[in-house]
């Protein structure tokens, strides 16, 4: 009997995949009762390359699908259209699995019925699970369901609907999808010794287009959202309220804090050069100013 279906979906990220699959080796959890359905998103990298040399390394089932390049939400639904477990957990492509994330996801599950389980994302710069995991701000999250790490039932997914396709971009998904679980009656839990280690590598030149890019389809996506369900909980979510909109627009007043960004970022250096801590803060600054004046309509 299968337990646990992991619900990763990947896209040209090979390297890190590859180092998301083996965390999942020593699990405390039997491997005979989890499984991994892992959708590739019509990757062009060598993905599947790997996921054939990796299965001599693997001691779990893991179920590989390919599909046209799509979207999350669509990929997501493939594998929920592939899942055979009890309870679904979304892990992302860059999250490691701390040796006990599949057991404390199912003791929550096996103690509440109706419920969506969240566990605990910690950021790491580098693909290592460190020994003593220590608590930063950034791994704080408010969301009902985030699928960086968080578990629901099967059979709750489907009674939900699944993800919602009108998604066709980056960002939101997962937060609509959570509204609905709501609306029939789940509760959230949050288990903290479920923990998904993150792995967020510094910024550098070369991630500078993608991540404004990013910025920018997640306010379209925002506004997705918004469309589906007007409400003030998913207004204060994307930010789409009068005070944050102001004070967005109050900071880039004349156009001249984005100047100042644009102007603080390099050019012509080695693209995989690690940005300076003040380079990083400009380029977290500057995808929020894409970011509103997309969502604004800009």
């Amino acid at each position: 009997m299968i337990d646990i279906s992991i619900g990763i979906c990947s896209r040209n990220r090979a390297a890190t995949l590859e180092q998301v699959l083996l965390s999942l080796c020593d699990q405390s959890l039997g491997s005979d009762r989890f499984e991994v359905v892992l959708v590739d998103d019509g990757s062009t990298d060598d993905t599947a390359e790997m996921v054939r040399r990796v299965r001599s390394q693997i001691n779990y089932n893991l179920c590989y699908l390919w599909q046209p390049h799509g979207a999350l939400a669509t990929a997501r639904n493939t594998g929920i259209r592939a899942a055979r477990g009890e309870v679904m957990l979304y892990i992302d492509d860059d999250v490691m699995a701390h040796p006990r994330l599949l057991e404390e996801h199912m003791n929550v599950h096996r103690q509440f019925d109706r419920c969506v389980c969240n566990g605990w994302v910690n950021h790491v710069t580098e693909a290592k699970r460190p020994e003593h995991p220590k608590f930063t701000a950034a791994d704080i999250s408010t969301s009902f369901f985030w699928t960086s790490n968080v578990s629901v039932k099967l059979a709750h997914l489907k009674e939900a609907g699944s993800f919602d396709e009108d998604f066709k971009e980056y960002g939101w998904e997962d937060q609509e999808l959570g509204l609905r679980l709501m609306a029939i009656g789940l509760k959230k839990r949050n288990n903290y010794k479920a923990i998904g280690f993150h792995i967020k590598k510094p910024p550098t030149q070369a991630s500078v287009a993608g991540a404004l890019a990013q910025a920018q389809a997640k306010a379209r996506s925002a506004r997705i959202y918004i469309e589906k369900h007007p409400r003030l909980r998913s207004r204060f979510s994307t930010g789409a309220h009068p005070p944050r909109l102001a004070l967005a627009n109050l900071a880039n007043l004349g156009g001249w804090w984005e100047r100042y960004l644009r102007s603080q970022l390099p050019s012509g250096q080695d693209p995989e050069i690690p940005l300076t801590p003040h380079q990083a803060y400009c380029l977290r600054e500057l995808a929020t100013v894409e970011y509103f004046r997309t969502l604004q309509g800009g």
